[in-house]
């Protein structure tokens, strides 16, 4: 396993010659990203063995669980089809024979009783029906699988000490969502709820805003980004512990049950 998440993202022959010794070198230089993987090692379950990563991206999350799961299959999920075609050709040089890099849209997704570990991160607030899609996810679930679902709050602390509305991000059809209302959605639709909470503490929180402040998301600023970079992971890295009370990203684990409950409603409205 490799020393930093996204070391792997050197193989990407999309990026650029600097950007890929960067990525040798430092990992993902994405400090939101560090902050979600660190988050949901802790919420992973100890084994699973047909994995579903419901919206993959660059698929260093994938990679990762490809890692933390050796003799799981595991199946990655994204619309981006020359994406996935790179996170494939990467698979294959870092000798990962269980991932699956899947050109599928998640509001299609049509598979029965299949996996026993469905995750999904910052995925939900793109799509428009997300209650139909957790559904989808429900229903390919094996009874007892864990779903962890994590997604932007509606509410981020910027700027440093007030907390205002999520700004907006382009693909985002929401700014986020507000922790019981992500809790009633999952609920909503047939799974039990284990544990929920916020991530992004206060270090977390003020590294993530920074970043963003500098690079406003890798669209300016990308050699002072760079250069920052190391400093502004490592003071997330220190913000990782403890539960914050109050965070800029929400999250939950949930199960569904062996029996099946009554579903609360099939209104998609709320």
């Amino acid at each position: 396993m490799l020393s930093f998440p996204g070391q792997e993202l050197y193989w990407d022959h999309s990026l650029g010659r600097v950007e890929r010794w960067y990525c040798r070198l430092f990992g993902a230089p994405i400090v939101g990203l560090r902050i979600r993987l660190r988050r949901l090692w802790h919420l992973l379950p100890p084994a699973a063995t047909r994995v579903l990563d419901g919206g993959c991206g660059r698929g260093v999350i994938t990679r990762q669980l490809a890692w933390r799961y050796p003799r799981a299959l595991i199946d990655a999920i994204d619309q981006n089809q020359h994406g996935q075609q790179i996170n494939q050709e990467i698979a294959k040089i870092c000798h990962i024979g269980n991932c699956r890099f899947l050109v599928r849209d998640l509001t299609t997704l049509d598979s029965t009783g299949e996996y026993d570990l469905i995750i999904s991160v910052d995925n939900l607030e793109h799509i428009e029906n997300d209650l139909d899609v957790l559904r989808r996810f429900y229903q390919a679930m094996q009874p007892n699988g864990r779903l962890v679902v994590h997604v932007p709050h509606y509410y981020r602390r910027w700027p440093l000490l007030k907390w205002s509305r999520n700004f907006d991000v382009p693909g985002h059809v929401r700014p986020g969502y507000h922790l019981p209302e992500l809790i009633e959605r999952v609920r909503k639709v047939g799974f039990t709820i284990e544990r929920a909470g916020f991530s992004y503490g206060f270090l977390e929180n003020l590294a993530n805003n920074l970043s963003y402040a500098i690079s406003a998301a890798e669209q300016k600023n990308r050699v002072l980004y760079a250069l920052l970079f190391p400093v502004l992971n490592l003071i997330a890295w220190l913000g990782q512990w403890g539960n914050p009370r109050m965070g800029a990203g929400v999250w939950c684990v949930a199960h569904r049950p062996s029996t099946e409950p009554k579903p609360t409603s099939t209104d998609d409205t709320t």
